[in-house]
């Protein structure tokens, strides 16, 4: 419910786009401190809001009905995924946000149904956000993603650095560079992965002050990284595997301890990483809103049963989620994934009931309590590798 006195505007209709955009960036900067800290989101996030960027368009507002001005946003950017060779279509939310003298009217609550229904009308699968898990749970975000982060000495780092092969050169990622940038879109090959143009490459992976670098290998690219705070390395990919030692080894240039993100279907890096680093963890790394339980499910089993055996068995479950109520039966037969929708005839006393945090849950972390309630075969095929990764983030 929308509080007396304002009302929800989609960013698309405004008619000035330079001054909706002006004023959405003065709001946020506000909302989020950034004036007295000195910190922009035009420089923070410049895949979203720098030079030409039309940031508003994809933006859910509140407006003030008295006199037209911005009281609260939530952004709903485009960030569609690969799995396989499936696009799934996903938005970011980001830069949720509300005036600081109109803040506890409910603005927030009202800001965040809206553009989470906006979605839901796009034809999205998930949206996913950074964020307290507490305030966000009400609009049918949960904690999911799984991801590992391997902790590497500096000194193992560096003894890696003194065994790169002649040849190897690691050269920080320049704005004008496209060939580097091209290499990269067209390279990356992962089975769960971002879509992402040659021309926004730049900007996509400078985002949150990060600094991404490319591996030649006789002046050839191989390779790259990006290197987040100058201690977390949220990516490393690269052609062959043979080039990953010498990867990290160059990164050991930087001569501190470096933190590395690796999701499990990342074998390459995973195996690499693991013999190497003092300790590891996995935690889950975002909040995930499913909206398309039956079509995120089917794509990333596809993406598991790539690197991993799945055991046989069968899954009735419906789910009560926040977009639509799914009745689905997942399947494994001979290691082959698939997922029926249950006909609204069909009888479900049998099936598991999900409500739409515990689904999210089931299918996407670690030891949520409904994983108890799964049989063997089942239970192994699950968390999902959902991973967004920091250079995805909004």
């Amino acid at each position: 419910m929308v509080p007396d006195g304002f009302r929800i505007v989609d960013g698309s209709t405004f008619t000035d786009r330079a001054e909706a955009n002006r004023a959405y960036m003065a709001l946020i900067n506000e909302a989020f401190g950034f004036n007295a800290s000195g910190e922009d989101f035009r420089r923070l996030l410049p895949k979203l809001f720098g030079p030409g960027r039309d940031g508003a368009r994809h933006t859910t507002f509140t407006v003030d009905t008295s006199d037209g001005s911005l009281a609260a946003c939530a952004g709903r950017f485009p960030v569609d995924f690969i799995a396989g060779n499936t696009r799934i279509k996903t938005f970011g939310i980001g830069n949720v946000g509300v005036r600081a003298e109109l803040r506890k009217r409910g603005l927030m609550s009202a800001v965040m149904p809206a553009a989470v229904n906006k979605m839901i009308s796009d034809g999205a699968v998930f949206s996913f956000l950074g964020g307290s898990r507490h305030r966000y749970k009400h609009f049918g975000f949960e904690r999911a993603g799984i991801v590992y982060s391997f902790d590497l000495s500096a000194k193992t780092l560096r003894k890696l650095g003194e065994e790169v092969p002649d040849g190897y050169t690691l050269t920080p990622l320049s704005p004008a560079d496209e060939t580097a940038a091209r290499f990269i879109a067209e390279t990356d090959n992962r089975p769960w992965r971002a879509v992402r143009e040659p021309r926004e490459m730049y900007d996509i992976l400078t985002s949150w002050h990060a600094v991404p670098y490319v591996l030649y290998k006789n002046g050839e690219p191989c390779g790259w990284a990006v290197v987040k705070g100058g201690r977390c390395v949220t990516e490393a990919v690269t052609c062959v595997k043979e080039h990953m030692l010498p990867l990290l080894g160059l990164l050991g240039g930087l001569d501190a301890p470096l933190t590395f993100k690796a999701a499990e279907y990342e074998t390459e890096l995973y195996d690499t990483l693991w013999p190497l680093s003092e300790g590891w963890h996995s935690c889950a790394d975002n909040l995930v809103c499913v909206l398309n339980y039956r079509e995120l499910i089917s794509e990333l089993l596809k993406v598991k049963a790539g690197y991993r055996s799945l055991a046989d068995g069968c899954l009735r479950v419906v789910i009560e989620g926040i977009a639509r109520t799914e009745r689905l039966m997942i399947e494994v037969n001979k290691g082959i994934p698939e997922v029926h929708g249950i006909d609204a005839g069909a009888e479900t006393d049998n099936a598991l009931k999900l409500s739409h945090a515990d689904a999210t849950a089931l299918f996407f972390t670690h030891n949520s309590p409904a994983s108890r309630l799964l049989e063997a075969a089942p239970a192994s095929w699950f968390p999902l590798p959902l991973y967004i990764g920091s250079p995805n983030d909004v």
